[in-house]
């Protein structure tokens, strides 16, 4: 500082003997002052090393906030999982009441079908009972002809609906196809409990029993001998 005044003056008074004043700068050598940061963020900064404790910079109700809201998250993924199983469970069941619906439609529809078939039959019963009274008599010949053909557009009618006769005759007595209206005496054992007669004629459509034929049926009895002393 000393040194550097003179030199600073002696210019100046040389300008000034000229006549044109000049400005000087005076410049002082300043010494740096060190300021130490004593907060505890800023000293893990300074020295590098990692602190054992974390420390949160937010308010304590901005971290209770964020629990409740990843507590929510949390409970929201929950009732999610469980919405999708029950997705799940309500699809199958959708499914299987489908099928449970669909059959009944079909056996309900079977036996409607069954109920009008009836109607038919009991028709053509009517036209068999005519067409055997007619044969006797020749002079019919022409009502035989025209029931006749009525009677095989009938028959032709309940093939086309799926209706068939019940072949019973001759065979074991079945109480789930027949139904047993009289029993007829046999002599032979393989004849017992057979059906020996059919008086009025069964018939089912598709799987569905229509009307079960009314048979008569084989009963065997065994003859003694009394001529024997």
């Amino acid at each position: 500082m000393t040194d550097a005044t003179p030199d600073l003056m002696s210019h100046a008074t040389k300008d000034s003997d000229e006549g044109t004043p000049i400005p000087v700068k005076v410049v002082k050598n300043e010494v740096p002052v060190r300021v130490t940061d004593r907060r505890f963020w800023a000293q893990d900064q300074n020295t590098g090393e990692t602190p054992d404790t974390h420390y949160s910079f937010k308010p304590s109700y901005v971290e209770e906030l964020e629990q409740k809201l990843a507590e929510s998250q949390r409970k929201a993924e929950e009732v999610l999982d469980s919405f999708r199983e029950h997705k799940a469970n309500t699809v199958a069941e959708t499914q299987r009441a489908r099928e449970r619906i669909q059959n009944e439609y079909d056996r309900r529809l079977s036996q409607a079908k069954a109920d009008i078939v009836k109607r038919f039959i009991d028709v053509l019963e009517n036209f068999e009972r005519a067409l055997a009274a007619a044969k006797g008599k020749p002079a019919f010949d022409s009502l035989l002809e025209g029931v006749q053909l009525i009677r095989n557009q009938f028959l032709a009618t309940l093939v086309e609906l799926g209706v068939a006769e019940l072949e019973v005759d001759g065979k074991h007595f079945n109480p789930e196809l027949a139904e047993a209206v009289g029993t007829i005496e046999v002599s032979s054992g393989e004849q017992d409990q057979q059906i020996i007669e059919v008086v009025s004629k069964g018939y089912v459509l598709g799987q569905t029993l229509v009307r079960p034929a009314k048979v008569r049926v084989g009963r065997h009895v065994t003859t003694v001998d009394t001529s024997t002393p």
